[in-house]
């Protein structure tokens, strides 16, 4: 697939922090094809470098294999001139970017200059009727080998057959035309700034971001009042992988009414940007800052994954149950 060219690229941690990055991976894509692959082992950066049993357990890297590595810092360099000015692919962008983001932070760096897209955000878009989309459940629907999930280059190199496999389908031969086909921008990080990886709708807003002009949906009186959605109020943040104003649809159908930030009255906060449901990884934003506060006084107020809003949308999932914290078990 002649001008497809990318790198695919994926870190593992070393604990909760995102920036405890103990390895990074990438795959090279030349015209569709593997090219090659690295993988390098790292010291964390030095406040984020404890191991915890957790995370050992998912990629068995320990203390001791990355004593002798070299930091952080040094192996983030080599990476970036594998990568050049390529466009970076990740299954499930928002984390790997981050993970680099606090990463440099920790360091005392500035961030790189980065273009990327999200196969996770893509293939939530392409691939309907999946259980989920985590990077195993879509490799194997597209028939992309997974010999050796969470060693770091294993990882980017299924992550660039997904990206071939879904771009071959549309016949499309560029990262950046493949987003504007599935309706999507590439996520970018410069020196100071980032902006994720997300579905376009509406104009140009302020801050270089795309803002998405909402219409607010007549709540459907006539919504089953049995519904766990029936009568409550939904908030939305991040980016999902349709529009925001498909999801304000999708809650108003059931008997709820959706709301721009978090008050007294939410009931439901839908969380996007690939978020996964761990709120112990330090995954945050402000309206998740406001949830979490509102929830310590006592306020019941079920924050979401986008996947696990649509199971509620269809019945596939029932609402939490009262006093059980919905995060404990995801």
């Amino acid at each position: 697939m002649r001008g497809l060219d990318f790198v695919a690229f994926d870190v593992e941690t070393a604990n909760s922090r995102r920036g405890s990055v103990c390895a990074i991976g990438v795959a090279v894509v030349r015209d569709g094809r593997i090219a090659g692959t690295h993988s390098w082992l790292c010291r964390p950066p030095e406040p984020l470098d404890h191991f915890e049993p957790h995370n050992i357990a998912i990629h068995g890297i320990t203390p001791d294999h990355v004593a002798g590595e070299p930091s952080f810092r040094h192996r983030l360099g080599e990476a970036l001139d594998v990568i050049g000015d390529q466009p970076v692919v990740a299954h499930n962008a928002a984390f790997d970017t981050a993970a680099v983001r606090e990463g440099c932070d920790a360091e005392g760096l500035m961030w790189p200059t980065l273009r990327y897209g999200c196969t996770l955000v893509w293939s939530r878009r392409e691939l309907k009727g999946l259980a989920n989309h985590r990077l195993p459940t879509v490799a194997e629907a597209l028939d992309v080998p997974l010999e050796r999930h969470h060693e770091a280059a294993a990882d980017a190199e299924v992550c660039a057959g997904i990206l071939v496999k879904l771009a071959g389908q549309r016949g499309i031969r560029t990262v950046e035309d493949f987003a504007t086909a599935t309706g999507t921008r590439l996520g970018f990080v410069g020196t100071d700034t980032w902006q994720g990886c997300r579905t376009v709708s509406g104009g140009r807003g302020g801050g270089g971001g795309f803002r998405e002009e909402l219409t607010v949906p007549t709540v459907n009186t006539a919504a089953d009042p049995d519904h766990p959605l029936c009568g409550g109020v939904v908030v939305v943040t991040g980016s999902l992988s349709v529009s925001r104003q498909r999801v304000w649809d999708l809650a108003a159908e059931c008997g709820a009414t959706p709301n721009k930030d978090v008050t007294k009255r939410s009931t439901h906060l839908v969380v996007g940007d690939g978020f996964t449901g761990d709120l112990s990884a330090g995954f945050t934003t402000g309206k998740v800052a406001k949830a979490l506060r509102r929830r310590e006084k006592g306020q019941r107020l079920e924050i979401l994954t986008e996947e696990e809003f649509t199971a509620l949308v269809t019945g596939q999932r029932k609402p939490s149950v009262p006093g059980v914290d919905p995060s404990a078990s995801m």
